[in-house]
C-alpha cells in the first residue's frame, strides 16, 4: 500500500493534493506550493517556477496544473512550486530577491547555504528538502522583463552523462523548436544534477514580463509530456521531428555597465565576426563591442537600453 509523503514539513496522504505556503527552514519566508501524492507508486517530478519573480508563464502554468491534475490519475508524486521568489513577484523586481539583505539572484546561488542570507537559505531549502527525493526536476523560466527569446529547452550540464542523456530523451519529446545542453553550474536545475545527482532541464519560454495564453498552455503541455514520459500520468509521447539541437552555444554576459545597443535579436541568424551588440557609457563613448564567435541562431537577447556588467546579453547556438 502506498504511503504518505512529506516534503518541507507538509505531509500528503495517498490520493490527496495539498496546496499551501511552505516556510523556508530557519526563516519566516514562505512561498506557495502544491504537492500531489498519487494513489499508486511511481516516480516524483519536481517543477519549480518563479526563481525569478517576473517570469510569468511558468508561474501561471504551475498554478493551473495544481488545479487540473487529479491525484487519482497519478502514479508517484508531483511537486509544483508556484513562485519561489514571491517577494520578487510582488515587488516586480527582475532577477533578485528583494527581501534578501543583499538582494541576491537565486539562480546564481545553488546549492545554497543554511548559514547564508535569506536567498542562500531558500536555495539550500530546495536543494536539501525537495531535490534529493525527486526523480526529475524541471525549472521553468522566461525572459523576465528584460529579454526577448525564442522558446528553448536546456538539458542539465553533461558533467554527469547519464543525467544529461535522460534529460535529452525527455526534451526530444517536447514542443520546443530549440534544444541545447547547459554549460552552467549554480543554476537551480544544474545544481540538482551536479550536486544531488537528479537529472533536470530548464524551460525558457516567454519574455518582456508578458504572460500570453499560448505560452502558459505550451508550458503546461510540455509538463504534461514530462509526466507522461515518466509514467506519472497515463498517455504516450513521441519525439518532436521539428526540434533542432545546438551542438554548441554561446551565453554572453555584458562586460561593462552602460547603454546596450543590440544589432541582433532573438530569431536572427548570425555570422561569425558579425557585430551583435555594443555597450556605451552615458556620454556615448564606446565601452565594449560584442562580435559573434561562430555562425549561429539567436534564441535570447536583451530588450533593454540599460545593461549591468555580468548580466545576460545574448544567447545563440550552432545548429547540429
Amino acid at each position: 500500500m502506498k504511503n504518505s509523503i512529506t516534503f518541507g514539513g507538509i505531509t500528503v496522504a495517498p490520493g490527496e493534493k495539498v496546496s499551501q505556503y511552505v516556510t523556508v527552514k530557519g526563516t519566516d519566508y514562505k512561498f506557495p506550493i502544491t504537492i500531489i501524492n498519487g494513489k499508486e507508486d511511481g516516480k516524483t517530478l519536481l517543477a519549480t517556477a518563479g526563481i525569478h519573480g517576473c517570469e510569468y508563464p511558468g508561474i501561471q502554468a504551475a498554478i493551473e496544473l495544481s488545479k487540473e491534475i487529479d491525484p487519482a490519475e497519478v502514479c508517484g508524486a508531483v511537486i509544483l512550486m508556484h513562485c519561489i521568489n514571491i517577494s520578487g513577484f510582488e515587488e516586480r523586481q527582475i532577477y533578485v530577491v528583494p527581501d534578501d539583505p543583499e538582494r541576491k539572484n537565486l539562480n546564481r546561488l545553488f546549492p545554497g547555504s543554511a548559514d547564508g542570507t535569506l536567498a542562500d537559505k531558500i536555495c539550500d531549502f530546495i536543494s536539501t528538502e525537495f531535490v534529493p527525493r525527486s526523480d526529475f526536476h524541471v525549472d521553468i523560466h522566461s525572459g523576465d522583463m528584460v529579454e526577448d527569446l525564442e522558446a528553448c529547452v536546456i538539458c542539465c550540464a553533461p558533467k554527469l552523462s547519464e543525467n544529461n542523456a535522460y534529460a535529452n530523451e525527455i526534451a526530444k519529446c517536447l514542443s520546443f523548436k530549440w534544444r541545447m545542453n547547459s554549460g552552467g553550474r549554480t543554476e537551480c536545475y544544474n545544481s540538482s544534477s551536479i550536486d544531488r545527482n537528479i537529472p533536470s532541464m530548464l524551460f525558457e519560454r516567454g519574455g518582456r514580463g508578458a504572460c500570453p495564453r499560448e505560452e502558459v498552455d505550451a508550458d503546461k503541455d510540455d509538463l504534461y509530456t514530462v509526466m507522461k514520459f515518466m509514467k506519472i500520468l497515463p498517455g504516450e509521447v513521441k519525439p518532436n521531428p521539428e526540434q533542432k539541437f545546438f551542438k554548441r552555444h554561446e551565453w554572453t554576459e555584458a562586460g561593462a555597465t552602460g547603454l546596450c545597443y543590440m544589432y541582433a535579436k532573438a530569431g536572427d541568424d548570425i555570422k561569425e565576426g558579425q557585430k551583435i551588440a555594443e555597450i556605451k557609457d552615458m556620454f556615448g563613448n564606446l565601452l565594449e563591442v560584442i562580435n559573434a564567435k561562430f555562425d549561429g541562431h539567436v534564441v535570447i537577447s536583451t530588450s533593454t537600453l540599460a545593461m549591468k556588467k555580468g548580466d545576460d546579453l545574448i544567447t545563440y547556438g550552432e545548429i547540429e
